[in-house]
């Protein structure tokens, strides 16, 4: 486990800014009214690696050897190596000195593992309220604070507090944090559902989660596609995201006694409902902030998005543990049949994140989008 860890945080320092480059190359190359459609693409490949990750995981579990799943990733990394290096030469650069923040880095991360360490920990290996848990809360409450207090003295801070300043920016990283984190942590836990609570094999899992990749890759490329034609952008986005929550919250109460047609309803809606969210932040955010600082809010977006699905993964997992007896870990849980009843309490806090994200957008201002001449012009 020491070894996969750090691998695994290895791999994150390492790839984890190509998440924001390629939204902020796409904002130094394109004006905002017209960004709508390709964030849909972008958005597509997203929930694409997403919901392909647990077919493909489940055939490569059945048929090869789980080590394939780290090998995999080394032609996708030389590919994307091969791409930064020559490729992105070509394009113009605007850049200004920065100073990298550190401390605000490991005091966010020290935060959020003690955190998703009593969650997990909380109620399995340990009582609530027992010494380990309270003290690993209070640390991550006291290293949060501390967080805080780097954000406003910092030369350049992780999160730049003015950035944060603008509503629209302020609710786009919001409802962009709660409706990835909500997806993100769906598409972890409903490969454990279909496995742990309907009997699926791997492979068959992955393979109901095609129609939710299919219907959120169609939503995003529509809804890319009208962004930048409508006057009211925002009006598809909540119209589809209010069904969306509506579908997690009946999946929810049917936790336990869905039938599978019903259940490939649901994730259509909430694949569907998801699908515009991505590309409207985005926009939203570019279309208001100055260009030298578009990596820095893309940055600080992906960076909430990437936190809040941690830890809700964290907590979707606490939640399906709660039922199960002390010092059981969730695969012998769910082969004892100890969690069915945990699934109903994550699909209703994923829910709830949903809702988050829904009224963010609700509160967003709808400012008009730039078109090339706007951006010249300035």
């Amino acid at each position: 486990m020491p070894v996969l860890i750090f691998g695994r945080a290895l791999h994150g320092l390492g790839g984890g800014g190509l998440s924001s480059m390629g939204m902020v190359v796409l904002g130094d190359l394109v004006a905002p009214k017209e960004r709508g459609r390709y964030y849909g693409y972008f958005a597509a490949t997203y929930t694409s690696a997403g919901g392909a990750g647990p077919l493909l995981g489940g055939l490569i579990s059945d048929h090869l050897h789980w080590s394939v799943i780290f090998w995999i990733n080394i032609p996708m990394g030389l590919a994307a190596l091969w791409m930064t290096t020559s490729l992105l030469r070509r394009l113009p650069r605007y850049e200004r000195p920065h100073h990298l923040d550190f401390i605000g880095a490991a005091l966010i991360v020290i935060a959020s593992v003690s955190f998703m360490l009593a969650l997990n920990l909380g109620g399995v290996r340990y009582p609530w309220m027992s010494l380990p848990i309270l003290a690993l809360l209070a640390a991550a409450l006291a290293v949060c604070a501390l967080f805080a207090l780097r954000l406003m003295t910092a030369p350049e801070p992780l999160i730049p507090v003015s950035i944060l300043g603008n509503p629209i920016v302020r609710y786009a990283v919001i409802a962009n944090a709660c409706g990835w984190g909500s997806i993100v942590g769906l598409n972890v836990l409903l490969p454990i559902y279909l496995q742990g609570v309907m009997g699926l094999s791997p492979t068959n899992a992955g393979l109901s989660l095609m129609a939710f990749l299919v219907a959120m890759n169609i939503s995003a490329g529509l809804a890319g596609q009208v962004l930048g034609r409508v006057r009211h952008y925002k009006r598809l986005p909540m119209i589809v995201l209010a069904v969306a929550t509506g579908a997690v919250t009946i999946l929810g109460l049917r936790a336990n006694d869905i039938t599978p047609l019903a259940f490939e309803l649901l994730l259509i809606l909430i694949g569907a409902g998801f699908g515009p969210l991505p590309s409207l932040t985005a926009v939203a955010v570019q279309n208001v902030v100055p260009r030298h600082q578009f990596g820095i809010s893309i940055g600080t977006m992906n960076f909430s998005r990437n936190l809040l699905a941690t830890m809700l993964i964290a907590a979707f997992g606490a939640m399906v543990l709660a039922g199960a007896p002390a010092e059981e870990s969730l695969r012998s849980a769910l082969a004892a049949g100890h969690v069915g009843h945990g699934f109903d309490r994550v699909f209703f806090a994923a829910a709830a994140s949903f809702s988050i994200a829904l009224i963010a957008i609700v509160l967003m201002e709808e400012k008009p989008l730039q078109t090339n001449a706007d951006l010249e012009a300035r």
